[in-house]
């Protein structure tokens, strides 16, 4: 897997653009057309510029939107679906998305920014636009990474039906957590230090999860509705994961330590997810270490181990009946 240091790469020694030569910029709820216009071309170049780092042949499109939540909610994903797509709003505010979508029968993708933070890639002050470079980077990077595992296990994302709900629980925190894990990587070294940032919401995540966990399985004491809790409790634990890997692939992009990171290091300490970080950390590099060259999903797998054992510990096993029907314990 490749990863960016500080040094800057010569100009000379980039490959050419992957983006689409017609590739669109549609900039939404701008007060002007001047200044649509002015972010929505800026926001163009940056990402032809990020396409001589990353694979971004299967960028559909780009979406530059003031009004982020509404541009998400209607974006066209060229499949019929009943999930809406949203922001985060919990311990991390969304600000920019890069969904999958179908194209004439070809998985795509589709970067939807939220104008506010991306506009100021349109100033010519430096420090202004180290944000707005770095989330740039972040989604050019997943754009990639979407590409190389629709290559390697085509049909899968957006196609596949799964088996049961912990088969789909499982699969959504495995790819959520390759996900961000690769994209912090590879795009660690571009714009603003995210560094910090990453570790105060894995950390605010790191306190409260079980809590959250615990909170769930006491209210299913009243609801008595097993799947509902089921989805509670795994997406508590799912986020958890999710901004570890954050965390570690932005560390790994960066050549981090743990032990470095004084905060970091203090709050895993005995901690119950303390082992689950480590096993993280290794199954993210396996995956790493073999992209685009997986042979199958074994790898992948163990995530999903993780998390089904991280869910056990907070209060809902699972184990599958003769027949094959998954059955929930939640002592």
């Amino acid at each position: 897997m490749t990863t960016t240091t500080n040094d800057k790469v010569p100009e000379d020694e980039l490959g050419p653009p992957t983006a689409a030569e017609n590739l669109c910029v549609t900039a939404r709820g701008f007060s002007t057309e001047e200044d649509a216009r002015e972010v929505g071309t800026a926001v163009r170049e940056c990402v032809m510029l990020f396409s001589r780092h990353f694979d971004l042949s299967r960028l559909d499109g780009v979406t530059v939107a003031y009004d982020y939540a509404q541009a998400l909610a209607s974006l066209d994903r060229g499949y019929e679906t009943k999930h809406v797509l949203t922001p985060s709003d919990s311990h991390a505010v969304g600000i920019a998305m890069t969904p999958s979508v179908i194209r004439d029968g070809r998985l795509m993708s589709h970067i939807v920014f939220n104008a506010g933070i991306v506009a100021p890639i349109a100033k010519p002050d430096p420090a202004s636009i180290q944000l707005p470079m770095h989330v740039i980077a972040h989604e050019c990077a997943h754009v990639e990474i979407t590409q190389k595992f629709d290559e390697v296990f085509p049909n899968v994302l957006l196609r596949e039906r799964y088996g049961d709900s912990r088969d789909a629980f499982r699969w959504q925190v495995i790819l959520a957590c390759w996900d961000e894990y690769a994209a912090t990587r590879m795009s660690a070294n571009f714009g603003e230090d995210p560094t910090d940032g990453y570790e105060e919401t894995f950390l605010k995540h790191l306190a409260d999860a079980g809590d959250r966990a615990r909170t769930f399985i006491s209210a299913y004491r009243l609801h008595g509705e097993v799947n509902q809790v089921y989805a509670e409790v795994y997406g508590a634990i799912g986020d958890l994961l999710k901004f570890a890997a954050y965390t570690l692939g932005n560390a790994d992009g960066r050549r981090l330590e743990v032990a470095e990171r004084a905060n970091l290091a203090a709050a895993l300490a005995g901690h119950w997810f303390e082992p689950f970080f480590k096993r993280l950390h290794e199954a993210c590099r396996t995956i790493g270490d073999q992209y685009g060259r997986w042979t199958d999903k074994t790898s992948f797998e163990a995530i999903g181990d993780i998390a089904d054992e991280a869910v056990a510990l907070c209060g809902i096993k699972h184990r599958y009946l003769p027949g094959g029907q998954l059955y929930l314990d939640i002592p």
